[in-house]
C-alpha cells in the first residue's frame, strides 16, 4: 500500500489533482443538472396529477349527482311497480327507461345507469362510448349480481368490479329491494381525464389494494397485475409519481427518463471522454517519472521490507538501468544485510547456549532434594534387617538416577514424568509405610505430550517435605487432561494434597520471597523460572489452597500440536 508521504503518492497527486478537480466540477454540475431536471419533472407531474385528480373527483361528483337525482325522482315509482298489474307495470317500466335515457343523454354522464326492480327486472341504459361487447357483459353481470342492502350500500360508496377482464367502478343505492346504480369503465375514466396528454405520458389507475384497473401507453404483461410489480419493473426507466384518488384508489404518472435527460447526454459524453484521456495521459507521465526515480526507490523499499521480515539473502538487482547514485545505495544495503545476518546468527547462538545452560543449572538445583533422605532411609532399614525393602528402595533409586542422567533432556513425555513420579512415591512408601495414599488420573491423549523434566515430581517432593507428618495419612491426587484455552491447545496438570497448604506469604507475592539456604523454596521458584524460559509466559503456574483439602498446584503447559517431538538439549 502506498503511504501518503511517499514519493509515488506525491508524484501521482501532483499529476492528477488538476484533472480530478476538473472532473469533479463537471460531475457535480452534471449531477446538479440531473437533479434540477428530475425535480422539475416531478413537480410538473405532481401538478398534472393534481389537475387530473380534481377532474376525476368532479366526474365522480357529477355521476353521483345524477344517481341521486334519478333515485329521488323515481324511487316511489320503482318501489310501487311490485304491486301493479301487468299493464300498469309495463307502462311504469317504460317511463323509468325513458327517465334513464334522458339522464344518460348529458355530455358528462357516466358509462351507464341501471335500476334493478324487486322482481329481478333490470333496467339499464349505457353511454354511446361503450362498445357492444362491454354492454352485453354488463347486462349479464347486472342480471345475476346481488347488490348489497347493507347501510354501506345505502350510502352509495364506489366499488370496483372486474367483468370479463375489464374493471368498472360502481355506485348504487338500495332501498326497499330496489337498487339504483351508475357505473364507469376504468379505461373510459382514464380517457376522459387524459384528453390533452401526449404520447409520452403514461398513467395508471389502481384500486386501494394496488390492483391495476387501467393504463395507457403501457403494454402490461401477465405478471403486471399490481402497481407495485409494474413500478418495480420500470423504476429504472421512469420517474414514478402517485397520488391518491379518494373514490377508488390511486392514480400514477410514469415519466420516461430518456426524454428528460436527453439534453444532458453531451455533457456526459464529455466527462467520459475526459476520464478516458486522463486514464491514458496520467500513466504515460508517471511512467517517465518512475523509470529513473520511483522504480529504484520501490526496489529499495521492497528489499527493506524483506529484511524486516527476516529474509537475509539479499542480492543487488542485475541488468537494470538504474543511476549511479542508486547503485551505490544497493551496494550499501547488501553490505548492511550481510553484517546483520552475521550478527543475528552470533546473537542467536549465544542466546541458545545461555538458555540451555540456565535450564541445566535450574534442573541441577531441583535434583539434590531427596538424596540425603534416601541414604538415611537405607541406613535405617539395614538396622532393621528389612532386606526386601532395601532392594526395592535401591531399585527405585536406580530408576530415579537413570531418569535424572538420561542425556540432558529438557523435555520428556507426560507418561515418563508420571512414571518417574510414581517411582518417587514408591520410595516414600518404603520410608513411610501405610501412611501414603495417592491417585493419578491421566487422559490417554495427554500421555505423549512433552513437558519439562521434573515438573510434577518437584511438587510431589515438596508435598512430602511440607505435608508429611508422623502417624498421619498423606493423600496426593494428580490429574492430567488435554484442554483448550483462548483457542490454543495445552495440557492441564492439577496436584492436590491434604496438608496445611501454602502460607499467605507464598500466595500473595511468591516472586518476592527469597530462597533459603537449605533449598526449602528453591523447587517452586525454579519451576516458575523454567516455565518462563521455555514458554516466555508468566501465568502458567497457579498456587492456591483448597478448603478442607490442602495445597493445590495448577500447571498449564502449552503445546503446538499433540504429536510434536520431544526437544533435546545440546
Amino acid at each position: 500500500m502506498i503511504r501518503t508521504n511517499s514519493i509515488v503518492f506525491k508524484f501521482s497527486m501532483q499529476m492528477t489533482v488538476i484533472l480530478v478537480i476538473l472532473l469533479s466540477i463537471l460531475v457535480l454540475s452534471n449531477i446538479y443538472s440531473l437533479e434540477v431536471v428530475r425535480s422539475n419533472a416531478l413537480t410538473s407531474s405532481r401538478n398534472t396529477l393534481a389537475l387530473y385528480q380534481a377532474n376525476i373527483h368532479n366526474n365522480f361528483n357529477n355521476f353521483s349527482k345524477d344517481l341521486i337525482e334519478v333515485f329521488d325522482h323515481n324511487i316511489d315509482a320503482a318501489v310501487n311497480t311490485a304491486g301493479m298489474d301487468e299493464s300498469s307495470r309495463y307502462f311504469k317500466v317504460q317511463q323509468l327507461k325513458t327517465n334513464l335515457q334522458a339522464k344518460m343523454a348529458g355530455g358528462y354522464a357516466s358509462d351507464g345507469m341501471f335500476i334493478r326492480l324487486s322482481g329481478e327486472l333490470v333496467l339499464e341504459q349505457f353511454n354511446s362510448r361503450m362498445e357492444s361487447g362491454d354492454k352485453l357483459a354488463l347486462v349479464d353481470f347486472l342480471n345475476i349480481h346481488k347488490f348489497d342492502t347493507a347501510p354501506a350500500a345505502q350510502s352509495g360508496e364506489w366499488k370496483v368490479f372486474q367483468i370479463q377482464g375489464e374493471y368498472y367502478m360502481f355506485k348504487y343505492i338500495t332501498y326497499s329491494g330496489v337498487s339504483f346504480g351508475t357505473l364507469v369503465k376504468a379505461d373510459n375514466l382514464l380517457s376522459m381525464v387524459d384528453r390533452g396528454a401526449n404520447d409520452q405520458n403514461r398513467y395508471v389507475l389502481s384500486d386501494a389494494e394496488g390492483t391495476i384497473l387501467a393504463a395507457n401507453n403501457i403494454s402490461l404483461n401477465e405478471a403486471d397485475t399490481t402497481l407495485e410489480s409494474l413500478t418495480k419493473q420500470h423504476q429504472r426507466s421512469f420517474l414514478i409519481v402517485s397520488e391518491p384518488i379518494g373514490e377508488f384508489g390511486r392514480m400514477t404518472n410514469m415519466v420516461p427518463k430518456g426524454g428528460l435527460f436527453s439534453g444532458l447526454q453531451l455533457i456526459q459524453w464529455g466527462i467520459a471522454l475526459l476520464a478516458v484521456l486522463s486514464a491514458i495521459v496520467v500513466p504515460l507521465v508517471l511512467r517517465f517519472l518512475t523509470r529513473d526515480v520511483l522504480r529504484p526507490i520501490l526496489e529499495l523499499v521492497k528489499a527493506a521490507k524483506a529484511v524486516e521480515q527476516g529474509q537475509l539473502e539479499y542480492q543487488i538487482p542485475q541488468n537494470t538501468p538504474y543511476s549511479l547514485e542508486f547503485m551505490k545505495l544497493f551496494h550499501a544495503l547488501e553490505s548492511m544485510v550481510s553484517e546483520i545476518k552475521d550478527l543475528k546468527i552470533q546473537s542467536y547462538e549465544e542466546q541458545i547456549e545461555i538458555s540451555r545452560a540456565e535450564i541445566k543449572y535450574l534442573q541441577m538445583q531441583i535434583r539434590p532434594h531427596f538424596f540425603l533422605n534416601a541414604i538415611s532411609t537405607i541406613t535405617s532399614l539395614t538396622y532393621q534387617n528389612k532386606n526386601e525393602e532395601i532392594r526395592r528402595l535401591i531399585h527405585c533409586l536406580s530408576e530415579h538416577l537413570r531418569y535424572m542422567f538420561r542425556g540432558g533432556l529438557m523435555e520428556v513425555t507426560m507418561e515418563e514424568e508420571i512414571r518417574h513420579t510414581e517411582n518417587y512415591i514408591r520410595m516414600q512408601e518404603i520410608r513411610y509405610p501405610d501412611q501414603i495414599f495417592f491417585m493419578i488420573e491421566i487422559q490417554e491423549e495427554a500421555r505423549q505430550v512433552p513437558i519439562p523434566q521434573f515438573m510434577i515430581q518437584t511438587f510431589v517432593e515438596n508435598t512430602f517435605k511440607h505435608a508429611m507428618f508422623v502417624q498421619e495419612m498423606l493423600s496426593i491426587f494428580i490429574r492430567v487432561r488435554i484442554e483448550t484455552r483462548d483457542g490454543s491447545p495445552g495440557v492441564s496438570i492439577v496436584i492436590e494434597d491434604n496438608g496445611a497448604g501454602f502460607t499467605a506469604e507464598w500466595l500473595n507475592s511468591p516472586e518476592t520471597i527469597q530462597v533459603t539456604e537449605d533449598g526449602g523454596r528453591v523447587g517452586i521458584a525454579n519451576i516458575r523460572k523454567t516455565l518462563k524460559l521455555l514458554y516466555k509466559r508468566d501465568n502458567l503456574l497457579k498456587l492456591s489452597n483448597v478448603e478442607s483439602t490442602g495445597a493445590r498446584v495448577e500447571l498449564w503447559i502449552p503445546v503446538n500440536r499433540l504429536d510434536q517431538p520431544i526437544l533435546e538439549g545440546g
